[in-house]
């Protein structure tokens, strides 16, 4: 992998210098676990935080008297010394792996243990994929587009069983295929389990890719929320790629976020690109945390190794550079663009590059025009954002024309 070649490294004059970076930045930070919703990427220094949480559970070593410690409970009976547990909350419930399985915390911090010593032997990190508008799109009308172009034949499924037409996100299995060297997979929705194993069976008809790792609503905590706690992975090893940014309030370090694919319904008479699209973005990002995180130059230890810190650093080179001015905006956008590396203005200066405006026809409008600053579009951050690249300007305009 040649970093410089296929990603932009506007803050360092060579892929050495970046490699070097992030191996001082692994070196020196580590997650802090107890980091709060409205501020995710924050790194702590100390550990200790997140070793106190797990003494002030009550969940956590609740076995710790007990002589067996109950590792996995099945239906409520421990599977060891068949002891009844009257403790419906006891450890986490894994149900998507078998109805009624339950871990202990100790077992799950053992369990992941023994999986990253696996992955690692293999070269290998977890993804976990959403389903609806990442890898598909489903409608329950009956009046689907005729005149669309699709990528192949094999993509588009009438499910008379659920009432739904479902579409392939071009390019879907290809990226399966190929992703599935790089990482095991997890599918994770908030839809519920019989929908989501018919989806799982279109996307992967031969069981190849996902086994048990199929993950719904009812086998999570909360039905509008999705948890890195129910993977037996650490989240160091972790990635996330989903269009809703909001079921991971707690996981956004992990978060590959991808464009929705809307296929019924759109006005577009054409399909998403097969060789161009989003799956094939999102692979190139992908591939890149991958490569970065097994790379031979890095001479960090694997347990110090962490994609949440390489996903940081290559997101914040893509705006480097760009000072923007933001209009009446979202603070959505704002952050977006400050996860990108770019310099936030808080007023029309000489060092701003950038207007990012809705308000056509405004004051900063209008500055942008007369001293010829790039003029875009709340979408320009929005696309670099989900590509990692930054995009053309002139494909994001905003048209003062009639104001005239």
């Amino acid at each position: 992998m040649r970093l410089g070649d296929d990603f932009p490294l506007h803050s360092y004059a060579t892929e050495h210098d970046f490699i070097a970076a992030l191996k001082s930045a692994l070196q020196s930070l580590a997650f802090n676990t107890t980091t709060t919703n409205s501020n995710p990427h924050v790194l702590s220094k100390s550990k200790s935080k997140s070793k106190s949480k797990k003494r002030s559970d009550p969940h956590h070593n609740s076995d710790e008297n007990d002589p067996c410690g109950h590792p996995e409970i099945q239906d409520n009976k421990c599977i060891n010394c068949k002891k009844k547990l009257l403790d419906d909350n006891f450890g986490v419930s894994f149900s998507y792996v078998r109805k009624g399985l339950r871990f202990s915390h100790k077992e799950i911090a053992r369990l992941r243990d023994l999986q990253s010593h696996e992955k690692l032997k293999y070269k290998k990190l977890v993804l976990v994929l959403d389903l609806d508008q990442t890898l598909i799109h489903v409608t329950t009308s009956s009046k689907t587009k005729q005149s669309q172009t699709s990528s192949s034949g094999n993509d588009h499924f009438t499910l008379n069983s659920l009432q739904k037409t479902v579409k392939l996100r071009p390019f879907a299995r290809p990226f399966l295929k190929e992703a599935s060297t790089m990482f095991e997979f997890y599918i994770y929705t908030t839809a519920d389990k019989a929908y989501a194993l018919e989806m799982t069976r279109l996307l992967d008809p031969e069981n190849v890719y996902f086994g048990t790792r199929i993950i719904s609503r009812d086998d999570s905590p909360r039905s509008d929320q999705k948890s890195l706690d129910l993977v037996l992975a650490p989240e160091r090893m972790v990635l996330v790629l989903d269009d809703t940014e909001d079921v991971w309030l707690n996981h956004r370090p992990n978060l590959v976020s991808i464009e929705r694919y809307t296929y019924f319904g759109s006005n577009s008479t054409t399909d998403e690109s097969e060789t161009k699209g989003a799956l094939v973005k999102s692979l190139r990002v992908l591939k890149l945390v991958h490569g970065l995180f097994f790379h031979k130059k890095l001479e960090v230890g694997f347990v110090q190794r962490d994609v949440r810190v390489i996903l940081r650093m290559l997101r914040g080179e893509v705006l480097k550079g760009c000072n923007v001015f933001i209009s009446n905006l979202d603070s959505r956008v704002c952050v977006m663009a400050e996860e990108l590396g770019a310099m936030r203005a808080m007023e029309l200066e000489e060092s701003v590059t950038h207007v990012v405006s809705l308000v056509v026809g405004s004051e900063e409008c209008m500055w942008a025009e007369r001293e010829k600053r790039f003029l875009v579009h709340p979408r320009w951050v929005e696309a670099a954002y989900y590509l990692f690249e930054r995009m053309p300007e002139q494909d994001f305009p905003i048209s003062l024309k009639k104001f005239r």
